[in-house]
């Protein structure tokens, strides 16, 4: 009876805590955006901004980002205005666990 205790207990104990799991990781950020203007005095304002941070403590982590914009306009008649601005960012951080 004392040894079916001690082993349930043993079993709970060790279901109650996680475990980190040390993974790779990737991130795909795509972002395509197309404009179309006919006629006069149209305005298309293109705007793409990405932004990624990958932190990782300890143990190997290896990351890989992929970022990719696309922006296409397409103007047919007079006086018409397009401003297109794409801003990436990626960082990959690295540090130490405390010892």
């Amino acid at each position: 009876m004392k040894k079916s205790i001690v082993s349930i207990l043993t079993l709970s104990t060790v279901a109650l805590f996680s475990f980190p799991a040390f993974a790779d990781n990737a991130n795909v950020q795509t972002s395509d955006q197309v404009s179309t203007q006919v006629g006069n005095y149209n305005t298309t304002f293109q705007d793409s901004r990405q932004y990624n941070e990958n932190r990782s403590r300890g143990r190997g982590f290896d990351s890989g980002s992929a970022q990719s914009s696309r922006q296409d306009a397409y103007s047919e008649g007079d006086l018409n205005y397009t401003d297109q601005v794409s801003h990436q960012e990626n960082f990959n951080r690295h540090g130490r666990r405390g010892r």
